[in-house]
């Protein structure tokens, strides 16, 4: 699949976006076990979508065969060298990272625990969360 390149504040990525990165030289996404999961994608400056690679941007790949789409946010782009730059993108779900959240009592169950960290974040929380683990145990948070 070639990579798509979308808006930053792109949520359904059921269009063509921006426009598709065809001039990609390079686009390779690694995955670490409870690690990593980021994008590296070499970019000529002579590319038609060159002007519109952006801080904040997110690009959707596939990270693998076999695999669905994901998207991706862009956090660096270099200068170019011979011509070619290269950008750098974190799966979104690394935002997660830096919605901060507020104190909330103990609750007992998983999804009681995800349904208070939505209800409780500082900001605007764009992700729905849900759990099919059953086991009973007391979460909090205490400081922000």
């Amino acid at each position: 699949m070639i990579p798509i390149l979308f808006e930053a504040t792109e949520t359904a990525f059921d269009s063509n976006g921006i426009g598709r990165l065809t001039d990609a030289t390079v686009c390779t996404v690694t995955e670490e076990r409870n690690g990593s999961f980021e994008l590296e994608m070499q970019y000529p400056a002579t590319g038609s979508l060159y002007k519109e690679l952006a801080m904040s941007r997110i690009i959707l790949a596939v990270p693998g065969d076999g695999r669905t789409s994901q998207p991706f946010r862009i956090y660096k782009i270099s200068r170019p060298i011979n011509g070619i730059v290269t950008v750098s993108a974190q799966h979104i779900s690394y935002q997660l990272s830096y919605i901060p959240v507020m104190p909330f009592s103990p609750v007992s169950s998983a999804n009681a625990a995800l349904m208070a960290l939505k209800s409780n974040a500082a900001e605007d929380c764009p992700y729905t969360f849900w759990s099919d683990n059953t086991t009973a145990g007391i979460f909090s948070v205490t400081v922000p």
